[in-house]
């Protein structure tokens, strides 16, 4: 395996070519190591101030697991791979998602595995990981649930190589996302993903899922039950979420948003996804600029 010299006296960076390589240095090194498939994270943190790990590994000559095919998407899959994948049916939801992350050169690196591995809050492709109830497979062999790692997190020594999700070949599935930012590239304010599997003009079952509206990516337990059995006009969803609402946890304060405004915008950002995704259906093909409030 590689070792260069990176940016300071000290610091390494390893560039494994498999699995088992990157697993043993991340064991080798459990206190100042970083993984990095386009390292986009780590220099967002080094951007606020954080110190780099001594010892960088990068998971760029791995080969493989960088697909993006409909029920399953290699953890090094750039974002811009991801939104280029598959537009209709349930995994729409995602590419949507990862259409609106950042801007196109953070896009062309960052990759779907970093998203995840993250664990931070305003990461877009969580929620609609967890709309289609993914599983997330590991480097071990392990699979665990996409519940689990946003619950839980990872272990250092835990490596993602992709999330597959069984939605691909169930008929009427429908999935949308729309994230709220202050601007288009910024760090979004609110963030919601939908799939939705519809039989004739009925809901028959639905999960929907935020981001950013509070310290981590949820489920809406409540609208997911209401949603079911729900006719699918545009009428429907207008009503159902003004009499359900979106709650269940504290909303979120930070630079980006008040909690009181995330509050205020929650509902109108459900509501305008869930429309969305009806409206697509299972073959519609989203326009420019839908997946952004």
């Amino acid at each position: 395996m590689e070792q260069t010299p990176a940016g300071r006296v000290g610091q390494v960076v390893h560039a494994p070519a498999t699995w088992e390589e990157a697993a043993a240095l991340v064991s080798e090194h459990p206190l100042d190591s970083g993984v990095a498939g386009g390292a986009t994270y780590l220099m967002w943190r080094a951007a606020h101030g954080e110190p780099m790990p001594d010892h960088l590994i990068s998971l760029h000559r791995i080969p493989g697991h960088d697909e993006v095919v409909d029920g399953s998407v290699g953890a090094l899959a750039s974002l811009r791979r991801v939104a280029r994948g598959p537009r209709t049916g349930a995994q729409r939801a995602l590419t949507m998602a990862a259409s609106v992350t950042a801007g196109p050169a953070v896009r062309s690196l960052a990759t779907l595995g970093g998203n995840l591995a993250s664990g931070f809050p305003q990461a877009d492709l969580v929620p609609a990981l967890l709309a289609l109830d993914a599983q997330v497979h590991l480097a071990d062999g392990e699979r665990v649930s996409i519940d689990h790692v946003v619950d839980h997190g990872l272990l250092t020594s835990q490596l993602i190589t992709r999330v597959n999700h069984d939605l691909a070949n169930e008929p009427g599935w429908t999935g949308a996302t729309i994230k709220l930012a202050r601007r288009g590239m910024d760090l979004s304010t609110g963030l919601v993903s939908a799939v939705l599997q519809v039989e004739g003009d009925e809901i028959v079952q639905a999960r929907v899922a935020v981001g950013s509206l509070y310290d981590r990516p949820s489920r809406l337990a409540a609208i997911e039950a209401a949603l079911v059995g729900a006719d699918t006009s545009a009428e429907t969803m207008a009503e159902l979420v003004e009499v359900i609402g979106v709650k269940g946890r504290r909303f979120h304060d930070d630079d980006e948003a008040t909690a009181e405004y995330r509050n205020r915008v929650a509902g109108p950002l459900v509501r305008r996804t869930l429309t969305l995704a009806l409206a697509l259906g299972t073959t519609g093909t989203p326009q420019v600029g839908d997946a952004l409030a």
